[in-house]
């Protein structure tokens, strides 16, 4: 059996689900929803209705930030979800059920490349080459 990155994601989802509920291994369970959310990215109805809601919400902010101080900070999004993400999965903090949420929403922003930071453009496509070698070896 073989598996597409796009089923990798999909699965990863599933476990994602799984562990969420079951309220085990929460840093995993972080790992999980955000490559599988960036591995899912645009494919499928859920796929891209995430990914429409998140570019939605993302140049709502920005026209926020542009009418408040004149300048649209589209990334303001980006911004605010990576640092929480980054936060909760240092070590010495605990990692919640919101940074698996989180996780989520971040990985469907850089998989619809609405995070307004150039320098993550290239997050998406390392991440689906990473996961295209890995399935590749089995």
């Amino acid at each position: 059996m073989s598996l597409t990155v796009s089923e990798l994601g999909a699965l990863l989802l599933v476990l994602f689900a799984v562990f969420y509920w079951l309220g085990i291994l929460p840093v995993v369970t972080a790992v999980f929803g955000f490559i599988g959310a960036v591995l899912v990215g645009t494919s499928g109805w859920l796929g891209r209705v995430a990914v429409d809601i998140g570019g939605w919400v993302s140049h709502f902010l920005g026209d926020i930030t542009a009418d408040l101080i004149g300048v649209a900070v589209v990334g303001v999004l980006t911004i605010i979800l990576g640092v929480i993400f980054i936060h909760d999965l240092s070590p010495k903090k605990t990692t919640g059920k919101r940074t698996a949420w989180v996780g989520v929403a971040l990985g469907f922003l850089i998989a619809a490349g609405a995070t307004g930071i150039p320098a993550l453009d290239g997050i998406h496509s390392a991440i689906v080459s990473g996961a295209s070698s890995a399935l590749s070896l089995l």
